[in-house]
């Protein structure tokens, strides 16, 4: 059977879930940030997976000097995926869509970017390149143990050709 890629990272993410790595204190008890959680979870699944067995990029990835665990595709690509900026028909049809279509788009990005910000105070991802013009931010997924977040990371600077920071 073929995995689709970001399997195992989906994977890992599950296992930080069950750890209460993802969940926050409400009250007396703990809660999810459900937008969060599947935020990345989405984002596991859209990067290419680490081999934890090997704690190394697998061969094949190797070969072609290509991140892991690494996400790029903004905060558009997930509303887009989840339909946070899909109009019903009847707005569809209103003579004001565009300007509900912007106001579904900046509340969507600020769900988003929000969501992100949380997720890298918790520290499952990191920020390895900040966004500029006409590229979206570039997300590192801290899904295993030190060890391994580690090598992750350096994998990933080697293949962007950012420098190693210690």
């Amino acid at each position: 059977m073929q995995e689709e890629m970001g399997y195992q990272n989906v994977q890992a993410v599950h296992e930080l879930a069950k750890k209460g790595r993802l969940a926050y204190q409400r009250g007396d008890n703990l809660g999810i940030y459900t937008l969060a959680d599947l935020l990345l979870t989405y984002m596991a699944g859209q990067t290419y997976d680490w081999d934890r067995e090997r704690n190394q990029p697998p061969e094949k990835l190797r070969k072609i000097n290509a991140p892991c665990r690494y996400y790029t595709l903004g905060w558009r690509s997930f509303a887009y995926d989840y339909a946070m900026i899909l109009l019903t028909p009847e707005q569809a049809m209103s003579e004001d869509a565009d300007k509900i279509m912007r106001r579904r788009e900046l509340n969507a990005r600020k769900q988003v970017s929000d969501a992100f910000v949380w997720l890298q105070g918790r520290g499952v991802i990191k920020k390895l390149e900040p966004a500029s013009l006409g590229k979206n931010a570039g997300f590192l997924l801290l899904l295993g143990d030190d060890e391994e977040n580690r090598a992750v990371e350096r994998w990933a600077r080697q293949c962007l050709g950012l420098p190693m920071i210690r």
